[in-house]
């Protein structure tokens, strides 16, 4: 009877701490750099980690996050975006994107998982840039809301025009409008974007 009373227990304090730790509040106001925090590692990369608070439900949000091949469409600052190869939950597209005023172009692996709402992405060839980058797209209670969670790793290939510190300022930036473009295509013609 002990040992069930203190089996007991632990799971009881170890379903309060996971509940506290997981504890958000969805009725704060829409924000799409909810949470940002960078760190600098040891191997010169920077790991850049963003929150955001969607006024868009999680499926329809994943859905227009997850279709890479058309992200040329509705996110600003992508100029290209072609489908080069679509083999099981992995895609290769090709990207123009603009970096800091430049066309950066480059090849990139997605990797999906719709069941779950997370996808990454990472450089398999660029010009200039070697960054990938975890996403997760969380439903609210209520569902009408998603939380967005990227972690974005950016690496200094050397010997290009973009100082690394530049490149930390453009990818906020280009974060902000990209989630504000993804919301869009979300919502569709319905879609009141702001912060």
């Amino acid at each position: 009877m002990a040992r069930s009373i203190g089996l007991l227990a632990i799971v009881l304090v170890a379903f309060a701490v996971g509940c506290h730790r997981e504890r958000f509040d969805w009725e704060q106001k829409e924000d799409f750099l909810l949470v940002r925090n960078e760190k600098q590692l040891e191997d010169g990369s920077v790991r850049m980690e963003f929150v955001s608070l969607v006024n868009a439900p999680a499926g329809d949000l994943y859905r227009a996050l997850s279709d890479v091949e058309h992200h040329a469409e509705f996110i600003e600052g992508v100029t290209e975006s072609t489908l080069v190869s679509n083999e099981g939950n992995r895609k290769v597209v090709d990207i123009t994107n603009t970096v800091l005023g430049r066309p950066n172009r480059a090849k990139i692996e997605w990797t999906m998982e719709p069941e779950k709402r997370k996808m990454s992405f990472r450089t398999l060839k660029a010009e200039f840039t070697d960054n990938s980058a975890e996403y997760a797209v969380e439903p609210s209670p209520d569902g009408t809301r998603a939380r967005v969670t990227t972690v974005y790793y950016l690496r200094d290939k050397g010997g290009h025009p973009f100082p690394l510190h530049s490149l930390r300022m453009a990818i906020r930036d280009s974060y902000v409008a990209a989630v504000s473009g993804v919301k869009r295509r979300a919502l569709g013609p319905k879609a009141v974007v702001g912060r």
